[in-house]
């Protein structure tokens, strides 16, 4: 494989590996779902080789699982490990808005409380894709703030991971994540207020946890509709090996 091959096949990786991301993070794909090599290939235009190196990504994330002739498919956490990982998400979230609070510089508070502001609206027009991706995307901007790769690393993946655990215990009349909660918070850590800041976090997440039951997993996916924008969007060429 030369240089621009392994540029093409990276960028492949790339492209497929947040299709599913996403799609696991906004509940389009549901715990369970399979996802089969040949499909994602038609979709994508992509080969077998890109398709097997992202299950071998996202299974590190415990994204999906890989079985021996069952192929792979999106990961079902059961209850001992959904409460160990919002207790892993407490303990983390904690020391995030705790160096946010006490940092001087708070510069980046104004496009969190835009991102807030667009969350309200689109659970007020009713737009729950959008509003899942935004009430997760607001705990990995607090990350990403705190100037942490490590900790935003770690946030990432463990918000994909109760992304699906939600969509397997939270019914979807259930609010994911409240939005004056999050209002609240960045109010806390806007005047500086640590012990305010760390208790309104930790009772957030705990919020998100009291409200899931144990429920029935949704109808297998169509991949062709799950994957559908990224198709579209997809130019016709050679594919990535």
């Amino acid at each position: 494989m030369n240089g621009d091959d392994g540029s093409l096949g990276s960028a492949a990786d790339d492209a497929l590996y947040e299709a599913i991301f996403d799609a696991v993070m906004t509940r389009r794909l549901a715990p369970g779902a399979r996802l089969t090599e040949a499909t994602l290939c038609e979709i994508f235009g992509t080969t077998r080789a890109v398709v097997r190196r992202v299950f071998v990504r996202l299974k590190q994330e415990r994204v999906i699982e890989l079985q021996p002739n069952r192929g792979a498919s999106v990961a079902s956490p059961g209850i001992d490990e959904t409460h160990a990982v919002f207790e892993a998400r407490r303990v983390i979230e904690a020391g995030i808005v705790r160096k946010l609070a006490v940092a001087p510089a708070k510069d980046w508070l104004a496009g969190l409380r835009a991102l807030v502001e667009d969350e309200h609206a689109a659970y007020e027009r009713g737009d729950r894709t959008a509003w899942i991706e935004l009430s997760g995307a607001f705990h990995l901007r607090l990350a990403e703030a705190a100037g942490n790769d490590e900790l935003a690393r770690m946030l990432r993946t463990l918000v994909a991971r109760t992304s699906l655990m939600i969509a397997l215990y939270q019914s979807a009349q259930t609010s994911l994540c409240a939005n004056d909660e999050h209002v609240a918070l960045l109010d806390a850590i806007e005047r500086g207020d640590v012990a305010t800041a760390i208790a309104l976090s930790d009772e957030h997440l705990l919020h998100c946890e009291r409200h899931l039951t144990l429920g029935d997993t949704l109808d297998e996916p169509d991949l062709a509709e799950v994957f559908a924008p990224y198709a579209r969007a997809r130019k016709p060429g050679r594919k990535a090996s």
